[in-house]
């Protein structure tokens, strides 16, 4: 059981590693801009959010 479980999850890791290790790059070098405008963009969204998520949260609680 030992055996086959270490060969068996390096195989899986293994074509998604490929695959996350450009996409990690290419992701990191796209978001540094993005993720300033999204800062100053996430706290002024982030608040009307949180009410209304509350609000959503009692309505479902209610039916």
């Amino acid at each position: 059981m030992s055996l086959p479980t270490p060969p068996v999850m390096l195989s899986a890791p293994d074509p998604p590693s490929s695959v996350s290790l450009p996409a990690s790059p290419v992701s990191v070098s796209s978001p540094p801009p993005p993720r300033m405008l999204l800062s100053a963009a996430l706290p002024r969204p982030v608040k009307l959010p949180a009410p209304v998520y509350c609000k959503f949260s009692k309505s479902v609680s209610s039916v």
